[in-house]
């Protein structure tokens, strides 16, 4: 019974942990809107157009921008070479720094949970996933390029820990460029599902799903990106695209 109560305790930590705020709204990939290609001043914009060419960590924008990834930042660099240092400082602020000027300045995501009735999504409830909530996010877009855009993205969903680019995220950050969007609109829904190998011993695993809208009522749907992440008693793995 002692060790029955170890798990059960390692999982309620994990779930605290993870900030979901219930009740809360989901929305299924498969009842989303379409995706892109959408229109922008008569001009066809697909995800796929906005990089150039991409290699194990880095990727060049069309804009002549690029994005590289380290251990635990990202650089974004702009077509005349200017650089800014990207990094995580929590889940709601990312510090982008300019590497010539050394000025300093944060991106900070505003977080509104959604009171709504839950939904379980019929893809993730046939994976064994339960849905535990969701919330909207918005943030501050107005940025020179794409490469800090995408940066400043990836870093809020998964940060340097992802270990690899986010696909589609990055093209997404190409695209609010294009659009000259003010801010970022998302829609973060969080899924979880344990395993249990013993009395003391369990498998949480997290996965959340990332809805980019174009505009502030979380209309006009963009794509999604999905993280997934795995925990266990002694500490949780790092946050991976989930691909389905």
């Amino acid at each position: 019974m002692i060790n029955l109560k170890v798990a059960n305790t390692f999982i309620a930590a994990l779930l605290l942990s993870t900030s979901i705020s219930i009740p809360a709204f989901a929305q299924d990939r498969e009842n989303s809107p379409s995706s892109l290609p959408v229109s922008q001043m008569g001009q066809a914009v697909s995800l796929s157009d906005l990089v150039k060419s991409t290699t194990s960590n880095s990727v060049t924008f069309t804009d002549g921008s690029t994005l590289d990834q380290y251990d635990n930042y990202y650089i974004a660099t702009d077509s005349n070479g200017e650089e800014f240092k990207i990094t995580k400082v929590d889940d709601n602020k990312v510090k982008y720094e300019n590497l010539q000027t050394g000025e300093v300045n944060y991106a900070i995501k505003e977080v509104e949970p959604m009171q709504e009735k839950l939904k379980l999504s019929a893809q993730a409830s046939s994976e064994g996933f339960v849905y535990k909530g969701a919330e909207k996010n918005s943030t501050e877009i107005q940025y020179a390029t794409a490469s800090l855009i995408a940066g400043i993205l990836a870093s809020f969903i998964g940060g340097p820990a992802t270990g690899k680019f986010l696909g589609v995220l990055v093209s997404i950050g190409g695209y609010y460029l294009s659009l000259e969007a003010p801010r970022a609109y998302w829609i973060e829904k969080t899924y979880t599902k344990t395993v249990k190998h013993s009395d003391f011993s369990a498998t949480l695993t997290i996965r959340k799903d990332f809805h980019y809208y174009r505009y502030h009522d979380y209309t006009e749907f963009i794509n999604t990106v999905s993280t997934i992440q795995m925990c266990q008693p002694y500490g949780c793995g790092a946050v991976e695209e989930y691909t389905n």
